[in-house]
């Protein structure tokens, strides 16, 4: 029999929740914990995808600070309330579910007897109240038990047989997007899309924007999820093999490189079947511009792509506006109250904007504003078909021949007669920066330091702003070109935006979960918004690369260097702007001797060292030092890291971010050639200063322990460097005490840097 923890009980609640519901993973989460979040809402509390699913798969402990939040007995109540007016109306069977509950806590072996009546004192259950308190006990109880990581038969198994390995224990992310509540006309379309993928195994399905492929290809999903063990979405961001690298699996490591991910990503796809379909929406580039395109149609899963490019030499279908005006009809009754009362003039408005399904949808949603009388919104609607029908606006391409495409125009005149205040104009202004894949709205909320959330979900009344599932909000990448052309972002109108980047980055120690989404905003910002504060765009190109390298985010790091090239190019920036952009440089040089020898350039640079470059200077001597040392140039390796800590001390550094790597690095290096009580001796230094000048209790603290630890371990001396690295245990507890997986990792990583004979004694003691 299972183990009662809060896997097996999320799964059996999960289980009997209607399936008309479609609550997904994260907005199951976030209605469970919803007593928690309220009660933490100035803090950053926003659940990640993948860490979700490894709580609900059992991969992953949940956070101690939800727990701890559930054993005060106020808080454990208002659980109770909440599965009971919240969860418990969405499930079509409750009293099976508690019944399966109460089986899972009865035959578990490990609970004692006195502990399980406890549990079950309110089965059988007479009414809601007692099946929401047998619930929130068994989920607090699983909670707070020692846990125990699941492991799958599945993965043993991978793909041997004759099936696909299950892609959830693996991927922790790729749930399929659900379609709009009000998806319809189109039951031809997806069974031609099926017969297609059957026959094809591979099929571009392409239209004009907005017209509704991605809704279809969601529909097709939700009516034959049945039909395939497994469905994979990937929201395509220009590339796929980032794509590919960025998907988030369940054995990847921090350290990994892209490449090793990507290999290891990859070489998980190609095992897939035909039982699997591989979604890859808002694919809209050319066959050529996407090399990795040919590696994925050799995959043996099958594959639906959305894109507004025909690609001749593919298999495709082409997707066209819905033709039965009913329909359409219908579509603008769901957002339109007085749709009957004016059919004949919205009939007219749908043949006025060419039965563009997106189009369609906006007018309703503003007819329901009263903005305008239905007459009103004709007559402007015509006005504007007729100025464009003069006039070359934006173009697209259909069966290779440039057409106007009259549905900008169309979404241009609805969006100006919104007549949008400047504060919701911000918003959508800094929205179009994020991509596709969405943002979670109380996130945006903070980045934009907005109070609350009224300005967006006016924005999503209107139609502009979509909501996903999860609480996350994005933009139709139709709207995204439109905002981007109406608002013109620029670094000034997205300031606050890219100060809460820049504060981010610039907290070098702090993880977060979003790094990628981030990343990726961060990228938007740099092709999109004008450079109307150069000073500080440089600013923030330079804090944002060493945030970047920490998650190894090469891509990225690229694009940024590219950028900071072509700013001192101009000519802009500062002799020390030159130098940092050389040690960037070096960072993602490949060859040592090279990178070396950027470092010595940059230096070259600082001639004059002074209190305006002095860390700077520090950090080029350190990362040189470290340079040779990774040639066995130990000599030169001390030298330059001593030159960098001896600037530190000269200029009051002694406790940067920065400084604590250097000094670390340097005592290892004097471990390695024999110096190993002058590299204590600096690092005792070192822990004085932190300890002054912040707490014991804090991650550079830790780093100092870790460092002690190493050389003590060097050494020999296992009851020195057990006591260090139990300090350090005792702090990463403390600090990620929201993200015990982290705690988890820096365990194991401790235990297996013992020798083999002290194995034993570290897993007793750590």
């Amino acid at each position: 029999m299972e183990r009662c923890d809060f896997s097996a009980v999320t799964t059996i609640i999960n289980h009997y929740i209607s399936e008309d519901k479609e609550l997904n993973q994260l907005d199951f989460v976030y209605l469970l914990f919803a007593d928690f979040i309220t009660s933490h809402i100035e803090e950053d509390v926003d659940f990640d995808n993948g860490l979700v699913c490894r709580w609900l798969n059992g991969i992953a402990r949940v956070s101690p600070r939800i727990t701890s939040h559930y054993m005060d007995s106020k808080n454990k109540q208002n659980l109770i309330d909440n599965i009971q007016q919240q969860m418990i109306p969405m499930m079509y069977d409750s009293s099976i579910a508690c019944q399966k509950i109460y089986d899972l806590i009865l035959y578990d072996s490990d609970i004692s007897e006195k502990q399980k009546q406890k549990l079950i004192k309110y089965y059988p259950c007479k009414d809601t109240y007692d099946e929401a308190n047998l619930i929130a006990e068994a989920l607090c109880f699983g909670m707070s038990r020692t846990f125990i990581k699941k492991t799958s038969e599945n993965k043993k198994l991978l793909s041997s047989g004759n099936f696909s390995p299950i892609i959830s224990d693996f991927i922790m992310e790729g749930d399929v997007p659900k379609p709009c509540r009000y998806f319809c006309g189109r039951e031809k379309e997806v069974e031609e899309l099926h017969e297609l993928l059957v026959k094809e195994r591979k099929v571009f399905l392409h239209g004009i924007a907005g017209i509704g492929k991605s809704e279809l290809v969601k529909g097709y999903a939700k009516k034959y999820k049945k039909d395939y063990r497994n469905i994979l979405y990937i929201a395509y961001s220009g590339s796929l093999k980032q794509d590919i690298t960025d998907l988030d699996f369940v054995d990847d490591l921090q350290e990994d490189s892209e490449e090793e991910r990507f290999r290891k990503h990859n070489r998980f796809l190609r095992s897939l079947k035909e039982d699997t379909l591989l979604m890859i929406d808002n694919f809209n580039v050319t066959a050529e511009r996407d090399t990795l395109l040919p590696v994925v149609m050799k995959y043996r899963c099958r594959v639906v792509f959305t894109t507004r490019s025909r690609l001749n030499n593919y298999v495709c279908m082409q997707l066209e506006e819905i033709t039965e005006k009913e329909t359409l009809f219908q579509l603008m009754s769901c957002y339109y109250s007085y749709a009957k009362e004016y059919r004949p003039i919205l009939l007219q408005i749908i043949e006025t904007v060419h039965n563009h399904t997106l189009v369609v949808e906006l007018a309703a949603r503003l007819l329901e504003k009263g903005i305008l009388e239905p007459s009103e919104l004709l007559t402007k609607l015509k006005e504007e078909k007729a100025a464009l029908n003069t006039s070359d606006k934006i173009g697209i391409t259909k069966d290779g021949k440039a057409i106007k495409n009259t549905y900008y125009g169309h979404i241009h005149i609805l969006f100006s007669l919104y007549q949008l205040s400047e504060q919701e104009q911000n918003v959508m202004c800094n929205i179009a920066m994020i991509p596709f894949t969405g943002i979670s709205t109380r996130l945006f909320a903070r980045w934009l330091k907005l109070s609350d959330l009224n300005i967006v979900n006016d924005l999503i009344e209107m139609g502009f702003i979509v909501p996903k599932p999860g609480q996350v909000i994005t933009l139709h990448p139709m709207i995204q070109e439109i905002a981007v052309a109406d608002t013109k972002p620029s670094i000034q109108k997205c300031l606050t935006l890219c100060q809460s980047l820049q504060e981010t980055c610039l907290l070098h120690g702090k993880d977060v979960s979003y790094y990628k989404m981030m990343f990726q905003t961060i990228e938007n910002l740099i092709v999109l918004a004008e450079k109307d504060d150069m000073s500080y765009y440089l600013r923030f190109l330079e804090d944002v690369f060493p945030y970047m390298e920490k998650y190894h985010y090469k891509i990225g790091m690229k694009t940024l260097l590219n950028e900071i090239h072509q700013i001192l190019d101009m000519p802009f920036g500062e002799i020390k702007d030159k130098a940092l952009f050389l040690d960037y440089c070096a960072a993602c040089e490949k060859k040592v001797e090279k990178a070396i020898k950027l470092e010595k350039e940059a230096l070259s640079l600082l001639t004059e060292i002074n209190v305006d470059n002095a860390h700077l200077t520090a950090n080029i001597y350190a990362n040189l030092g470290a340079l040779y040392r990774e040639v066995g140039q130990t000599t030169f390796a001390k030298k330059h890291m001593e030159i960098g800590i001896t600037i530190l001390e000269q200029y009051n550094l002694n406790y940067m971010n920065d400084s604590i790597a250097q000094i670390c690095n340097y005592a290892i290096l004097l471990t390695e050639i024999g110096e190993a009580e002058k590299g204590i001796t600096a690092l005792q230094k070192l822990a004085r200063i932190v300890k002054n000048c912040n707490t014991q209790f804090s991650i550079d603290y830790a780093a100092i322990q870790e460092a002690m630890a190493n050389i003590c371990l060097v050494q020999g001396n296992l009851s020195e460097a057990t006591s260090h690295f139990k300090k350090a245990v005792q702090i990463y507890e403390i600090v990620w005490g929201n993200e015990p997986e982290l705690i988890e990792t820096k365990r194991l990583e401790i235990q297996q840097l013992y020798p083999q004979a002290g194995i034993a004694m570290a897993k007793s003691i750590i």
